[in-house]
């Protein structure tokens, strides 16, 4: 789930007026029809359990479908591009081959049990399994790289209209962001879905629009082969070195582990009509993100034959890569498969958005005020007052998204410090949880403390959010957790919690469900 980075650029690429105005005919139109969506969907929302979880009634489709718009962010086709055209197909290493393995591995071996357990979000699995101090503190430190992570998706499109087509970068940030709260408002989970539905299909169409014209101009898929670089599709490390090779592991385990314990994954196992239907869904979904995963390497080709044919300036583009997308948008397409085109860039990046803004959402009023409100009040909140808290926490959560977006000009070294944070956090707490018998609530604490504790030194003493090396602040902080996580739980035996959640689930069912 990589993203635009949301730094201006000087570069500006613009059409001309004329050509921009169907392509932003084809912006309104796709913003209007999302908030119509939303609108939809929320007559179908009757309780809080169709609000958080749709009812868990989605079928195979559109679990398919909102797990791959999730996934495709913004970044995926402008990043991703942009990195294998400099660095080659091992450039885009971690998105989309480490992401999609995550979904992969989430299907195979988490999937079976996350559906069964009847629960509406992630934090639960912590509160059940280690107790309320470490529901708390978990949900506490992922609501932050929620709200972070929102914030650069709408400044995703706030940066692919200014560049585009020079409107206020600030006025297409809150214009974004005013949908996504909008529609994500009015359906709930359900809408999401819907919209999610539909952002997959105009995905497509746009990577089959900007692919084929594409290798039409540069001359046919052969005449791009023959311009591609040496080594281009070598996909390990150049250089045989343990420094190369350590740095090849994290680039893999900080993608397809870091977002193993992501809480919009898990929803998406809640919400499936059964347990087969969220299994097949993240495994095909998985597999769905490979193959598609490798239009943004073609494209990158592309761009490199039109390069060396002196059709485009490639150092117009040298500093910021991520500007290669746009450039070529511009060159190739004409105003209505342009309008397309950018829609569907605008729809990879609000299914991103509106899918952690819901996720933020839930954990701030399943797994904070709703178990506050019974340790506090000693009573559980009705349906309603479910379904009235999660809609005030969507708005709580969309404008602190806004106000970090508007005031904070590091958002994206934010983000990548945000879910490494929680790789060395939360994956292995989330992973003995659900299958570990012996850890404790002592030794979760502790390792969850540990975690942040090497990341915090590292930002600290370097004055970044994203210390150096970075192979050592992805790898080390998730090993210092377990370690630290198996030893505590030795040292405190006698302590800890009887049994993995699956294996207390198989056993007694009935017991888990009504935690």
């Amino acid at each position: 789930m990589n993203t635009l980075s949301s730094e201006g650029s000087d570069v500006i690429v613009t059409s001309s007026t004329s050509n921009s105005v169907i392509p932003l005919i084809f912006i309104a139109l796709f913003f209007t029809s999302m908030l119509v969506v939303g609108k939809i969907a929320s007559k179908k929302v009757t309780n809080s359990e169709d609000y958080i979880v749709a009812g868990r009634n989605i079928p195979l489709p559109l679990i398919v479908g909102t797990l791959f718009a999730t996934f495709w962010g913004g970044g995926t086709i402008i990043g991703a591009t942009g990195m294998a055209y400099n660095h080659g197909i091992f450039g885009v290493i971690e998105d989309p081959f480490a992401a999609g393995l995550s979904l992969i591995l989430i299907g195979a071996f988490f999937v079976r049990i996350l559906r069964r357990l009847n629960i509406r979000s992630v934090g639960e699995i912590y509160k059940i399994r280690f107790g309320k101090t470490i529901g708390y503190t978990a949900s506490a430190f992922m609501i932050p790289t929620y709200l972070i992570w929102t914030a650069v998706q709408l400044l995703a499109v706030g940066k692919i209209l200014n560049v585009l087509f020079s409107i206020n970068f600030s006025l297409a940030f809150v214009i974004a962001a005013v949908v996504v709260i909008l529609f994500t408002f009015m359906g709930g989970l359900v809408g999401v879905v819907w919209t999610d539905g539909i952002q997959m299909i105009l995905i497509f169409i746009g990577l089959i629009l900007i692919l084929t014209t594409g290798l039409n101009r540069a001359g046919g898929l052969q005449t791009v082969l023959i311009h591609t670089p040496e080594k281009f599709f070598n996909i390990l490390p150049r250089e045989n070195s343990i420094a190369s090779w350590v740095s090849y592991i994290a680039l893999w385990c900080g993608m397809a582990l870091g977002n193993i314990p992501s809480p919009d994954l898990a929803q998406r196992a809640f919400m499936a009509q059964d347990a087969k239907t969220a299994k097949k869904g993240m495994i095909i979904a998985g597999l769905l993100y490979w193959i598609i995963g490798f239009v943004p390497i073609i494209i990158a080709l592309i761009a490199i034959t039109l390069v060396s044919q002196g059709v485009l300036n490639g150092g117009t583009f040298a500093q910021d890569s991520e500007l290669l997308i746009p450039h070529l948008a511009v060159y190739l397409l004409s105003p209505i498969p342009m309008g397309i085109f950018i829609a569907s860039l605008a729809a990879s990046i609000l299914s991103s958005a509106s899918s952690s803004l819901f996720a933020t959402a839930v954990l701030f009023s399943n797994d904070i005020y709703k178990p506050l409100v019974k340790d506090i009040q000693h009573r559980d909140i009705s349906d309603k007052e479910a379904l009235v808290s999660t809609k005030t926490f969507i708005l709580v959560a969309g404008f602190l998204s806004v106000g970090i977006g508007l005031i904070n000009t590091e958002v994206y070294q934010l983000t990548v410090f945000a879910f490494t944070l929680q790789f060395g956090m939360l994956f292995f707490p989330f992973v003995f949880a659900l299958k570990a018998k012996f850890p404790n609530r002592y030794g979760i604490m502790s390792g969850m403390l540990v975690g942040f504790g090497i990341h915090a030194v590292g930002v600290i003493t370097q004055g970044t959010f994203l210390p150096e090396p970075w192979e050592f602040f992805t790898l080390v902080p998730p090993l210092a957790n377990c370690l630290t996580i198996i030893i505590v739980s030795r040292l405190t035996r006698g302590k800890s919690t009887p049994g993995s959640l699956e294996e207390i689930y198989l056993q007694k069912p009935k017991e888990i469900n009504e935690v």
